[in-house]
């Protein structure tokens, strides 16, 4: 792997999907590929909190509803994206719940379906449903965002941090069941980085001294390119900061 030989300018003409593109990182990694005249499919739970992508993008930007809660949302998607769409080249699994930081004697069983829903039952849906998109392009990627508490879980985290470390696992296996079909399969652990997620997690924490959502795209732009053939890893996006002029 050579990050710093990358050449962004041959990273465009994609047709991209990424979930959680309003905000923080989703919003960050979409914003640069639609710079790079890549084509970007970006989902929200709200479609309005879309519209500054869709204005400055209008040509290469299609905003999308996505409720991951809901699998018929995951079903809906797929088929808008089948309707207009022939191919997909990345999907970037970005979007996610914190649920609760609490001890599992006493988490809440509600708060433990939905973030498991949300993070494990619904992405495992969305990768299937589209993978027959994805088998469509030369060169496939699937990008799964994960945490430090997914690597190694981690007590107080509850099923943030056991539905990351199960999609852990989903990358492992579907890149095993996918190394015949030009299709990479990997996760990234941006660390902690500035965003409301991290500030809702970490309320003490001072916020200005981590990376900011564009510090931490280098590796992601990365395993978007046709340069990437990594497969079935785990990466932490801070060890690749500053490793692309951007």
């Amino acid at each position: 792997m050579n990050i710093k030989n990358l050449d962004l300018q041959f990273l465009k003409s994609k047709t991209v999907v990424i979930t959680g593109s309003s905000r923080g990182i989703g919003h960050s990694i979409a914003k640069k590929l639609l710079d790079l005249g890549n084509i970007v499919i970006g989902t929200s739970r709200e479609i309005k909190s879309l519209d500054s992508l869709s204005r400055k993008f209008n040509r290469n930007f299609y905003p999308m509803e996505l409720n991951l809660e809901s699998s018929e949302s995951v079903e809906s998607l797929a088929s808008l994206i089948s309707n207009d769409f022939d191919k997909i080249d990345v999907l970037i699994c970005n979007a996610g719940v914190l649920g609760d930081l609490n001890y599992i004697e006493n988490y809440n069983y509600q708060t433990w379906c939905k973030t498991m829903t949300v993070n494990l039952n619904n992405q495992f849906l969305l990768i299937q449903k589209l993978l027959p998109f994805i088998q469509k392009s030369k060169k496939g990627s699937i990008i799964i965002t994960s945490s430090s508490v997914g690597q190694k879980p981690r007590e107080n985290w509850g099923a943030y941090s056991i539905s990351k470390y199960a999609m852990e696992g989903v990358s492992s296996i579907l890149s095993a069941e996918l190394k015949d079909k030009n299709i990479i399969v990997n996760t990234v652990n941006p660390g902690g980085t500035a965003t409301s997620m991290r500030r809702d997690a970490m309320p003490k924490e001072d916020s200005s001294k981590l990376p900011q959502p564009s510090d931490v795209l280098p590796i992601f732009l990365y395993l978007s390119s046709n340069e990437a053939h990594e497969t079935g890893q785990s990466f932490n996006a801070r060890d690749y900061i500053g490793l692309l002029n951007f």
